[in-house]
């Protein structure tokens, strides 16, 4: 697994980030981020997704490339004589073989980031699908190698040319895990009728554990079955339309794009704090604004009066790496400023504090308990807050969090939505909690 950003040295940071490779699909992401915005019909999606599969199956072919040179200097033999060009540094370099890879690494999670926006936007914004059809573990990237992956494409092709219909290749994401390919069938009352297919290549072989994934998870999204996994999870309809502040992290990155760095209160006692990487860079130098970005976090939380556990979750390295996570390209900002995100050339944390949250939730009138011991790591399932009301309760564990502070969602209502999830909830299940009319948050 290539290093993540936070543990990678300043140096090593400054090649990645500045890489040709990195720079042009910096550039590249902006117009699928802009095509995507103008996907309106079935035939808007099959072009945009050829384009994609195009420089996916490129990227992913490069990065392989590479990989074989490396592996071959490990083992101090010569160079392959049809070895890629090295764009740049010395072609007998192992790190710079390295440095090359891992760039490639970053660019395939940032175009599968752009699938996962794809088929966000494919499922009109319907966070179940997403929830359905994520929990599975990762194929790896696509390439035409794999088998199976050519029968997919080809499939995807003949429900285009035969029947006029979208059909969604799922290892061009990082979401759709469950199942090969959605199909879309549009009605004439604007409506659409969807269908998840998991290929045989072989159809004698017999039905697989990824067949009866696929069957539970059209199950649980139709008929509100049990999500696919051991956990007895289950949907949870709120009824509560979904809102959030994220108008505050577009002003938010406006001014940091002027400044270097803004940082601001959002409603719900949040501290929000945003960065421009190449402003900050070029206005104060890499060590000035790590400086002046570690002085004005410290003193924005000063301003904000948290106290308790102060929990702060921030976007850094995260493209394609939380499935569950809206993709940073369906957020509602500037193309470019969707595209930074992307790239990690525009950065924001959020942090609240746990006697604030604790606050806003009894406001609401339910009774929370923090649970999180002071100094622990939350791990995945680390229980972290108890919400308790109409004789029932819910564990809320990270993702519950992350999605709450990344999302900037409204606190008040998503309370009301905790509200109508402990007046519905089961005992014994785990609620997956989705909200109504989510699509005019990300629109």
């Amino acid at each position: 697994m290539a290093p993540t950003l936070t543990y990678m040295p300043t140096d090593r940071l400054d090649a990645l980030i500045k890489h040709p490779f990195h720079r042009e699909n910096g550039e590249r992401l902006v117009g699928f981020i802009k095509d995507l915005r103008e996907c309106h019909s079935a035939e808007d999606f099959v072009t945009f997704q050829r384009e994609l599969l195009t420089a996916t199956l490129a990227v992913n072919l490069a990065r392989a490339e590479r990989s074989r040179v490396i592996k071959r200097l490990r083992k101090r033999e010569s160079l392959p004589v049809d070895a890629p060009e090295l764009v740049v540094g010395d072609p007998c370099d192992l790190d710079d073989w390295r440095l090359e890879y891992d760039v490639l690494e970053r660019v395939g999670r940032q175009l599968r980031s752009i699938g996962d926006a794809m088929a966000w936007r494919a499922f009109r914004y319907d966070r179940r699908y997403i929830l359905a059809l994520r929990r599975n573990e990762s194929p790896g990237p696509m390439t035409l190698s794999k088998e199976g992956t050519a029968h997919e494409i080809q499939f995807v092709e003949q429900q285009w040319s035969e029947n006029r219909h979208f059909a969604l290749l799922h290892d061009i994401t990082d979401c759709l895990r469950i199942g090969d390919v959605t199909v879309f069938h549009d009605r004439e009352d604007g409506g659409q009728e969807i269908y998840l297919y998991e290929l045989k290549t072989n159809p004698l072989r017999k039905e697989s554990a990824q067949l009866a994934r696929t069957r539970l998870a059209a199950e649980a999204l139709h008929i509100g079955g049990p999500l696919p996994g051991s956990d007895k999870a289950v949907l949870v309809e709120t009824g509560v339309p979904y809102a959030t502040h994220l108008s505050a992290l577009s002003d938010a990155f406006a001014r940091a794009h002027r400044d270097g760095l803004k940082t601001m209160r959002v409603p719900g006692q949040r501290a929000l704090l945003a960065l421009d990487v190449v402003a900050a860079g070029d206005k104060w130098g890499i060590e000035e604004a790590t400086r002046r970005f570690h002085a004005s976090y410290a003193s924005l939380l000063r301003r904000t009066r948290l106290t308790g556990q102060n929990i702060c979750f921030g976007s850094g390295d995260s493209a394609a790496r939380n499935t569950m996570a809206p993709p940073w390209g369906i957020y509602p900002l500037q193309p470019g400023q969707c595209a930074g995100l992307i790239a990690d050339v525009l950065v924001f944390s959020v942090t609240l504090s746990s006697d604030n949250f604790i606050e806003e939730l009894g406001k609401q009138g339910l009774d929370a308990e923090w649970v999180l011991p002071s100094g622990a790591d939350m791990g995945p399932a680390q229980p972290v807050v108890i919400i308790r009301g109409h004789g029932r309760q819910v564990t809320m564990a990270r993702a519950g969090l992350e999605q709450l502070m990344l999302e900037l969602s409204d606190l008040q209502a998503w309370a009301r939505g905790m509200d109508q999830l402990l007046r519905k909830g089961v005992p014994g299940q785990e609620p997956w909690p989705y909200f109504a009319d989510e699509g005019k948050v990300w629109v």
